[in-house]
């Protein structure tokens, strides 16, 4: 944020690219393509902000993305 750059990091851990970005993209496999994003507006980033339940609906919505179902929160039903 501070200098504006973009990074671009792979990860198989769910918690790990959330926690680390503020947006995750998802993608299928074999041939990769882009399937979806996952905004993660968080804020900034305590070790703290993993026990929230903010952190863990975001880990749910990327594993619902990952297979292919779009995630419904329980104030949504």
């Amino acid at each position: 944020r501070e200098t504006a750059a973009t990074v671009v990091f792979v990860t198989h851990s769910i918690p790990e690219a959330v926690y680390l970005s503020d947006r995750v993209v998802v993608m299928s496999a074999r041939p990769g393509r882009v399937t979806a994003l996952v905004d993660v507006p968080l804020g900034a980033r305590t070790d703290d902000i993993r026990q929230s339940p903010d952190f863990f609906a975001k880990v749910t919505d990327v594993r619902e993305a990952l297979r292919g179902r779009t995630a419904v929160r329980a104030e949504e039903r």
